[in-house]
């Protein structure tokens, strides 16, 4: 939250996100063309790891730019 960007505190973080899960996501689908046999399998399944990582990264931000734009009426306070 100490982001000081002309585009915000979130829209950084989330642009960010992005382009990691996207190498993340370009990577682990191309795992099988870049190694063979087994290596791929060894290649892949920390790569999935990494993914849902930054998937998690690209989530957080989203969540809390969503409650920054929401009004005051919009807001549902939870128990």
């Amino acid at each position: 939250d100490s982001c000081t960007s002309r585009f915000g505190r979130r829209r950084p973080i989330i642009l960010m996100g992005l382009l990691s899960t996207w190498v993340a996501g370009i990577l682990f689908s191309s795992a099988e063309r870049l190694f063979e046999g087994s290596a791929a399998v060894y290649f892949a399944a920390p790569m999935a790891w990494v993914l849902d990582v930054t998937i998690n990264i690209l989530q957080t931000p989203h969540r809390a730019l969503v409650a920054d734009l929401a009004s005051d009426e919009q807001q549902v306070p939870m128990q």
